[in-house]
């Protein structure tokens, strides 16, 4: 500290030494006040005390009620939290309610569907001026109002029914109904100068008789067999014109090419036993052991197996567009029937390959199939296996099918009853008239591409995807189940859907 300082210091410690030492008198503040004014003072200052109290009592009443409305609001917050807790709830169970309850509404819709659906369950009716069989069958929809106006049992007692003409359908003159054809047909004319003298033709007519022709031929080639000038030994098939360029036999074997397909079809398809086989082919005068029929399969699958190589080879080229599916076959394997068989279809080279591979439906599956090879594209459905091409062969392309996306809003439409599914339905079928024009236009493959992504194309997508999130946002009512599982479809698979907008050779 400095010296000013240490002076201040010491100059204050001797003020308080010599004020202790001789303290100042005490003084009588009232000491000028007569009695009676010291009483006044003393009651007044009582006064004030007393006012002060009930002052203070007053406030801490006030505060008590304050402290009682505060707890009272803490008691009210609880009460709305919980109320607000137990309304969440609430909310949270009628919309679950709604959704069962819209759930049932679509079963017991696709029950009556199924229940009354046929035409045995329709209730006879008298029929209309308007009324025909192929109105009746397009407008019933499973519900009691689309199975049209019916009389009551009083008006069918009491009202012989009409006869109707039969109508006149102009667009069927000069067509005939036959689903019944053959391969092959043999006309039988009839000689009109064989009719009796002075008879007139009325109408002609024709009469169909099936006749099944089933014969085994012997094709016997001659082979010659002669030596080069090299002074080597072969044989040759030397074809005079009009007959066979080559010889038709599978190598190891005396069958041709259809003899075996045939044989292979009713063994394996039809299920026939040899034995079965051998008497009909005995039946036709050729004489076969059950052993060289089996020789004759065995050597037969070994040229077909290589064909199929060959032939999945050039499905699968490079840069090609594959499409893909799967399904359900008939096959016993340890008391289980349910097995599957994949096939591949490349159109442009037009070759459908199935593949079995044990019955198996999982991703490996898929991954063998492709393996290696260098396609451009794969079309298929939502099938979650063909998610592998989205995961793992980013640079195959994978296109969805659009027809399995409105199959199913047609079947929330149909069966589920939703009317919203019918937006998704006509849109779908504007893209779909699109491609027609497309092709009716015959358009070159630049000209189709262009259109795809043309305003009036991209106008449909938008309109579909509004839609679509609109749906699903959190504040639309709930859904059938149907409707949930067509939307949950198309939102999962958008991309996949409008990739065949990329290229002209994916298909819609």
């Amino acid at each position: 500290m400095d010296k000013e300082e240490r002076t201040r210091i010491l100059t204050s410690s001797k003020l308080l030494k010599a004020r202790d030492d001789s303290p100042e008198p005490w003084v009588d503040p009232y000491s000028d006040m007569s009695s009676d004014e010291k009483s006044k003072l003393l009651c007044e200052l009582m006064a004030m005390h007393l006012r002060d109290e009930k002052r203070n009592e007053e406030l801490m009443a006030k505060l008590d009620g304050l402290l009682d409305v505060n707890r009272q609001m803490s008691d009210l917050k609880a009460m709305l939290a919980e109320s607000e807790k137990r309304a969440k709830a609430k909310d949270s169970l009628i919309e679950h309610l709604l959704k069962k309850i819209t759930s049932l509404e679509e079963v017991i819709r696709l029950n009556n569907k199924h229940t009354y659906g046929s035409k045995s369950q329709q209730r006879k009716s008298k029929k209309t001026e308007d009324d025909d069989h192929t109105k009746n069958k397009d407008d019933f929809d499973g519900t009691r109002e689309s199975l049209g106006n019916t009389s009551s049992a009083s008006d069918k007692s009491d009202v012989e029914p009409e006869k109707k003409e039969k109508e006149v359908r102009l667009y069927r003159q000069g067509k005939a109904y036959r689903t019944m054809t053959a391969d092959k047909s043999v006309c039988h004319e009839c000689d009109i100068t064989k009719l009796p003298e002075g008879a007139i033709i009325i109408k002609r007519m024709r009469r169909y008789s099936y006749e099944q022709v089933s014969s085994i031929i012997e094709h016997d080639y001659e082979v010659i067999r002669y030596k080069t000038v090299e002074g080597i030994i072969r044989d040759g098939y030397f074809p005079l014109d009009g007959e066979p360029e080559i010889m038709d036999v599978v190598p190891g074997t005396h069958a041709s090419s259809t003899f075996m397909a045939y044989l292979a079809f009713n063994k394996y398809v039809l299920d026939t036993p040899l034995y079965r086989e051998i008497s009909r082919i005995l039946d036709e005068d050729m004489r076969l052991s059950r052993m060289t029929l089996t020789n004759w399969l065995e050597k037969g699958s070994f040229h077909i197996n290589k064909l199929i190589g060959f032939l999945k080879e050039c499905c699968l080229e490079k840069d090609s567009v594959i499409h893909c599916d799967e399904t359900w076959c008939k096959v016993k394997v340890k008391s289980a029937y349910r097995r599957y068989i994949w096939y591949l279809v490349n159109k442009t080279e037009k070759i459908v390959i199935y593949c079995y591979e044990d019955g198996s439906r999982g991703r490996d599956v898929l991954r063998h199939i492709l393996g290696d090879h260098g396609i451009k594209a794969l079309q298929s459905d939502g099938y979650n296996v063909y998610m592998y091409l989205d995961d793992n062969l980013t640079d195959i392309e994978h296109v969805c099918c659009m027809a399995h996306a409105r199959a199913k809003f047609k079947y929330a439409m149909e069966q589920g009853g939703d009317l919203d599914a019918a937006f998704f339905v006509d849109c779908i079928g504007e893209l779909y008239v699109l491609e027609a024009e497309y092709e009716h236009g015959r358009l070159s493959p630049e000209q189709i591409k262009t259109c795809r992504n043309n305003l009036k194309t991209k106008e449909i997508i938008i309109r579909l995807r509004s839609k679509l999130d609109a749906l699903l946002s959190d504040d639309h009512p709930p859904r059938g189940e149907l409707m949930e599982k067509a939307l949950r479809y198309l939102k999962a698979f958008w991309t996949q859907l409008f990739a065949y907008t990329h290229d002209v050779s994916y298909v819609l």
